[in-house]
């Protein structure tokens, strides 16, 4: 009776959907990134229904986590409330980690092909133009229906030079190894 309502593919998949999420913070120790953003965020995806798996990897300078959802769930929404929670927390995080991208990976859904790139221009150094299309733009338009995915790119993490008098930390009997475990 249930025959002819059974999907039929050439190749089915043997994955169940799921999401990616991943973040970076630059000059963060694995440990500090599974306690500040990880543990959050995977706190907060484990209230959501449907969900059959998460795994995370905290590493050094970035993190991610992956949750696998059943089959029978509906995937737009999972895919809002991922991005959801994802907006909730963010700001509680520390200024350096970036905002979280998603990846989702869809069985069915084999052609992912950019449908929109769009390019910044204000009179503010890189950094804080990426800053902002974070902050601000990304979170917009990753909870449009039908998205999937939104990247940045074109910056590099803020750097700081220290520049200092040889002469003058001679004279205090400071030495760069002091300077840099202040630091």
């Amino acid at each position: 009776a249930f025959l002819p309502v059974l999907p039929v593919k050439l190749s089915p998949s043997a994955t169940l959907p799921s999401i990616s999420v991943s973040y970076r913070w630059q000059g963060a120790t694995g440990r500090v990134i599974e306690q500040e953003v990880t543990s959050v965020l995977e706190g907060m995806f484990s209230k959501i229904r449907g969900v059959k798996k998460i795994s995370s990897t905290s590493s050094d300078n970035s993190g991610s986590i992956q949750i696998e959802f059943d089959k029978s769930v509906d995937f737009d929404a999972v895919r809002f409330e991922v991005a959801s929670y994802i907006r909730q927390a963010y700001p509680a995080f520390p200024d350096m980690v970036s905002y979280p991208s998603m990846r989702v990976n869809r069985p069915d859904n084999e052609n992912r092909k950019p449908l929109l790139t769009y390019t910044l221009n204000a009179p503010a150094s890189p950094y804080y133009i990426k800053k902002y299309a974070e902050a601000v733009v990304k979170p917009l338009l990753i909870s449009i229906k039908g998205i999937s995915e939104i990247n940045v790119y074109g910056s590099t993490p803020m750097e700081w030079v220290l520049i200092y008098n040889a002469d003058k930390l001679r004279s205090l009997k400071i030495n760069t190894s002091i300077i840099q475990t202040a630091l």
